[in-house]
């Protein structure tokens, strides 16, 4: 069943500034695997301890399925081994708890102290995300807009992680009949969309999409994952979340993480004073792209183009571009394959899309 999150907001003071502030919603990430015999008690425990009254609303979770021990989860993906990676994971069942500084380990020994702590620290990022399902096309898009509350790295990424509430069918021999918040796609990949350095005061707004292809199956090990080319994993496009966060990607501190809320944001950023409306197409693409854009009055624009490592692959300025609708056409021949942010800017505005290279 889908549960839904809801923010609660508190009052920090910063020196002579007051904002009101989301509470901290600790990020608790858990590498596990249904052919794990240790992975089964550690999720009962796990989810238990999160099944508390006092932690109600309050933290956001996110499996891992792994590729071990013998043939592994079925539903292990590459993204998940990335992550690993990220974390120096070398044995399951393990738990980090705002990437280990609350807590590192066994999710068993993760105690209510332990997400007290993390509850009380303040979030340096105010996070506020909305996502919408249409099963019909199997795609899933988000919309994430962020207000930093102190000067934060350039290594700062944003992480946008589809997950199904409830998995039945990844049985592995551990015990496990059902599991719960297991990754199904890193939106904004393994490494998270570079943000580069902000300061307080500072807000941004992305929006990302992203389309499960082909039809469900069921792999039979995690030695011959899905191929996300043609098949996907998801038991129930009804049954999908999307968890948020904002995260260094050289010290892995994590500054805030939520749940999106179910919908669309009613207050989209996406209004501002230069541009009403942009599209990508098509997307994702093998090859030439399009970005189609509505501007309000005549403006001079650039168009910048740029990867997860933040690094500008392609720029183009247009002058005195007119009131209306206008086509731009670009070519990704010579991109590597991944997810890119395409900004439409002009001094009194901009807009982001992202998109898709295969």
């Amino acid at each position: 069943m889908k549960k839904y999150y809801i923010l609660a907001l508190s009052t920090l003071m910063v020196g002579s500034i007051s904002f009101a502030q989301q509470d901290r919603n600790p990020l608790i990430e858990t590498f596990t695997s249904s052919t794990c015999p240790p992975c089964n008690p550690a999720n009962i425990d796990l989810e238990a301890l999160l099944a508390q009254p006092e932690n109600d609303h309050k933290y956001v979770s996110v499996k891992y399925q792994v590729n071990w021990p013998g043939n592994g989860d079925p539903y292990f993906t590459d993204e998940v081994n990335t992550r690993r990676n990220f974390y120096s994971v070398n044995g399951v069942p393990d738990l980090f708890l705002d990437a280990g500084v609350g807590y590192s380990g066994n999710p068993s020994i993760m105690s209510q102290g332990d997400l007290d702590t993390r509850y009380a620290t303040a979030p340096l990022v105010e996070i506020d995300a909305y996502y919408q399902v249409n099963e019909t096309t199997q795609t899933v898009n988000v919309q994430v807009d962020y207000d930093v509350l102190a000067d934060l790295p350039p290594s700062l990424r944003l992480f946008v992680v589809v997950f199904e509430y409830e998995t039945l069918n990844n049985i592995g021999g551990n015990g496990e009949t059902q599991f719960e918040h297991v990754m199904k796609k890193m939106m904004t990949g393994p490494t998270g969309l570079h943000q580069g350095s902000m300061t307080i005061g500072d807000s941004n707004y992305e929006e990302v999409s992203y389309t499960f292809e082909g039809s469900y199956i069921l792999p039979p090990d995690a030695m011959t994952p899905a191929d996300p080319a043609i098949e996907h994993t998801v038991e129930e496009f009804s049954d999908l979340g999307v968890a948020v966060w904002l995260q260094s990607s050289i010290t892995k501190e994590v500054y805030q993480a939520v749940y999106a809320k179910a919908g669309f944001n009613p207050l989209s950023v996406e209004e501002n004073e230069a541009f009403i409306s942009a599209e990508l197409y098509p997307n994702p693409t093998e090859g030439n792209a399009a970005i189609a854009f509505q501007m309000n009055d005549v403006q001079d624009v650039t168009i910048e183009v740029v990867n997860s490592l933040g690094q500008i692959v392609y720029s183009s300025e247009l002058l005195n571009v007119e009131a209306g609708r206008t086509v731009h056409d670009f070519s990704t021949a010579e991109f590597a394959s991944g997810l890119y942010s395409v900004t439409v800017r002009s001094k009194d505005g901009a807009i982001s899309k992202k998109l898709s290279v295969q």
